[in-house]
């Protein structure tokens, strides 16, 4: 669940297309999908994996392609259907969630974050056209983080 800040955060990205706070959002929660050992590496087992994410991205980027401002309303139905998509991979990939603890909390802060931004969107070309830009700026900074 998303603290007041973080929504706070995400409505300047979504709501004011402020470039400067989306970067640093998603700087911050592609380093909270990367998990260190004691050593410095990169945790697998506690680590958000591309391949985790890309079925959601792939659908993203579908959307993303056909959007133009003719069809943005009625292409956020679409984009609301990524939302059960993101709980259900959620619960496969958490679901040895024990004592208040998730397996791989960055993933549950990654639909989090991508489930509320889609929310406020609500069906607005440029809104849209942000999100895209949002969930690729996250993605990117989960690579540079040493995402595998």
């Amino acid at each position: 669940m998303l603290d007041a800040k973080q929504k706070e955060k995400i409505d300047a990205i979504i709501l004011k297309s402020n470039a400067r706070v989306l970067v640093e959002t998603a700087m911050g929660i592609a380093g909270e999908m990367i998990r260190r050992n004691k050593w410095g590496n990169v945790d697998d087992g506690a680590s958000v994996s591309t391949s985790q994410i890309r079925n959601i991205f792939g659908s993203s980027k579908k959307i993303e392609m056909t959007l133009d401002e003719s069809n943005a309303h009625q292409l956020y139905g679409k984009l609301v259907l990524l939302k059960p998509k993101m709980a259900y991979a959620n619960g496969r990939f958490n679901k040895a969630f024990n004592n208040g603890q998730y397996k791989i909390p960055g993933f549950k802060t990654l639909v989090d974050s991508l489930s509320y931004a889609i929310d406020i969107v609500d069906g607005d070309y440029a809104r849209m056209k942000t999100f895209f830009n949002f969930f690729e700026a996250i993605l990117a900074y989960h690579k540079a983080e040493g995402g595998k």
